[in-house]
């Protein structure tokens, strides 16, 4: 696991390019969505489904391409 980015805090501009890998994108449960404004939004898989989380969310992961978020 220590090619997994921290991702504690998602909104990090640091952290968020890696996520556009199409690997990392699927081996850790992260989907990229383009808006019409070219605004990335990032959804997480969580119980089998993917989460668009809340800014203020603190996000998790916990394994196997499955996120945690509270």
């Amino acid at each position: 696991m220590k090619d997994l980015p921290n991702i504690y805090d998602f909104c990090d501009p640091k952290i968020l390019p890696e996520f556009l890998n199409v690997q990392v994108n699927e081996r850790f449960g992260v989907k990229v969505l383009y808006a019409y404004d070219n605004e990335k939004i990032y959804l997480f898989a969580v119980n089998g489904r993917y989460i668009l989380p809340n800014k203020q969310d603190l996000i998790k992961y916990k394994g196997n391409g499955r996120w945690e978020i509270k």
